[in-house]
Order: structure tokens, then sequence, then C-alpha cells
């Protein structure tokens, strides 16, 4: 029975003790990939800020070329 569980699952058997409510293997440098993690995602909303204030102020000075035109 425990052949056919086996074959029936194919390679799912080392994750089966976790679905079944078992212990987790601890990864050893999980902290350090979460903190490189949160780095990076930091890094990419700074840089996503910067280019969006850079679009805006590039938007802002077409919108006063357009006032000034208009506006005499």
């Amino acid at each position: 029975m425990d052949f056919v569980m086996k074959q029936a699952l194919g390679g799912a058997t080392k994750d089966m003790g976790k679905m079944l409510g078992g212990e987790e293997e601890k990864d050893p440098d999980a902290q350090k990939k979460e903190e490189e993690r949160q780095e990076a995602l930091r890094q990419q909303e700074e840089e996503r800020k910067a280019k969006h204030s850079r679009m805006e102020a590039e938007r802002e000075k077409v919108r006063q070329a357009i006032r000034d035109k208009v506006c005499f």
C-alpha cells in the first residue's frame, strides 16, 4: 500500500508532512534572504517614485508652455 501511495503522489511525498501539519524545514538563510528581498522592494519603490516625479515635472513644463501660449 505504501508503494502505491508513493507512486500516486510522485515527488510530493516530501511535502506531505507539511500538508498534514508536520514540521517545515528551516532555511538557515531565510532571514538574510527576506532582508534582501525587502531591500530590493524598497529600492524598486524609490526608483518608481523618482521616475514618476520626473515624469510629472516634464508634464508640468508642457502644461505651463500651453498656458503661456493660450493666456498671452
